[in-house]
């Protein structure tokens, strides 16, 4: 019994330290409005954009930009695509870790025709740091 336990909270403790983020940003967009967010890093700046085109049928679809390469994506709240992760940088040999952002889609307003979208910056070893460009 003593084993099942000590497994289990080994399991909830890496868990919680594989999901935690440095820093995390909501927004609530308009069909068309543009999030933009400055990536800087070892010397570098780059744009990441992302807005959502489309509701319909409970899905949301998303475009995204990164340093001049594009994405769309299909999002639903609830389902196993209901976020897109966008690695920030690559690797070197020196980092264990790989920062990426990740943009959840948490819920849509019929009335005010808006989508909230959550933003993560999963980061360990301190490696981005963010401008928000977006007033909101």
């Amino acid at each position: 019994m003593s084993r099942i336990f000590i497994f289990l909270l080994v399991g909830v403790f890496t868990l919680l330290d594989a999901a935690a983020w440095r820093e995390s940003k909501s927004f609530v967009l308009k069909k068309d409005e543009i999030v933009k967010i400055l990536v800087k890093s070892e010397g570098q700046e780059r744009l990441l954009n992302f807005r959502w085109t489309l509701y319909t049928d409970k899905a949301l679809v998303v475009h995204e930009s990164f340093d001049r390469f594009v994405g769309q994506h299909v999002l639903v709240v609830g389902h196993t695509n209901q976020s897109f992760r966008k690695v920030l940088l690559s690797a070197d040999r020196s980092q264990k870790d790989v920062p990426y952002a990740l943009v959840v889609f948490k819920k849509f307003d019929d009335g005010n025709k808006t989508a909230q979208m959550d933003f993560f910056l999963i980061d360990k070893e301190n490696r981005i740091v963010l401008d928000y460009l977006t007033k909101k």
